[in-house]
């Protein structure tokens, strides 16, 4: 009778964590998900966390994976029927490219997104809002593959987002006319409120000032158009409410992470 194959020892404790250290930690670690077949038996575990919904994309937003919660919530009764479907699938238009600028933003810079609070869709329309956090995903060679995240509903102790109703006229106003120039004084009175009150509720709503918010709005626009149009981008920044080409150029790239031009190469 053969002898059972041992897994690697626990590395030993230290008080100083030197190289050598951490690299048998690093082996012990390893091994384990090896003996595991990957770590992704991990992700089951999003399915006993209550209101924490996960999912995974691809480098072209193709859902790859998701937990029953964003099943749900989109009205899907399999995973395999979300799977290879993109958020243009499930979103208005507006709201996908939302959901699409963040999804480039932390597979270029390569960082996480936490906290983002958004509105999201069913297939029904239904409407709610959620917090939102991404990371991207990263293959054998450290090249970044796609996105995974988790979103979970935004509550308070009144059950409800603060302010966020009160807002809803204003960011639907700027989603209908963002190529419009807009003041703040005007955008507090379809709510309200006083700038200053204005610009509270959306730091505390969406994490950004209402400028930052149109500014926002209009790349999201104006990266729709550089996929489906063959405008330049000279006309596509006027079209977009954008001082000028370069105001455009500047801005796409501060909140993308990527220029508009290779954008929209890689995309056609």
């Amino acid at each position: 009778m053969s002898p059972r194959k041992s897994s690697p020892a626990s590395p030993k404790p230290a008080t100083r964590r030197g190289g050598a250290e951490i690299a048998a930690r690093r082996e012990f670690q390893e091994a384990f998900f090896a003996r595991m077949g990957g770590r992704q038996q991990f992700q089951v575990l999003f399915e006993y966390l209550p209101d924490v919904h996960f999912f995974a994309k691809d480098a072209d937003g193709r859902f790859v994976a998701t937990s029953t919660g964003v099943l749900q919530k989109r009205d899907f009764r399999r995973e395999m029927d979300i799977i290879g479907l993109t958020d243009a699938d499930i979103h208005p238009p507006h709201v996908a490219r939302e959901i699409r600028v963040d999804d480039l933003r932390v597979m270029t810079t390569r960082q996480p997104l936490i906290g983002r609070v958004e509105v999201l869709f069913t297939r029904t329309q239904a409407k709610g809002w959620y917090v939102t956090t991404k990371l991207p995903i990263f293959d054998p060679r450290g090249e970044v593959i796609g996105i995974m995240g988790f979103l979970q509903p935004y509550r308070r102790a009144s059950g409800e987002v603060p302010g966020a109703q009160r807002l809803e006229p204003v960011v639907a106003h700027i989603h209908s006319h963002h190529a419009e120039q807009m003041t703040i004084p005007n955008l507090a009175r379809i709510a309200h409120l006083s700038a200053r009150q204005l610009g509270r509720r959306f730091k505390e709503v969406f994490g950004m000032s209402p400028q930052e918010f149109i500014v926002r709005t209009r790349v999201q626009a104006a990266s729709e158009d550089l996929i489906r149009t063959e405008k330049a981008l000279s006309e596509i920044a006027l079209d977009h409410g954008f001082y000028d080409q370069s105001a455009f150029s500047r801005q796409f790239s501060q909140h993308t992470g990527e220029k508009a031009l290779s954008y929209r190469q890689r995309h056609r």
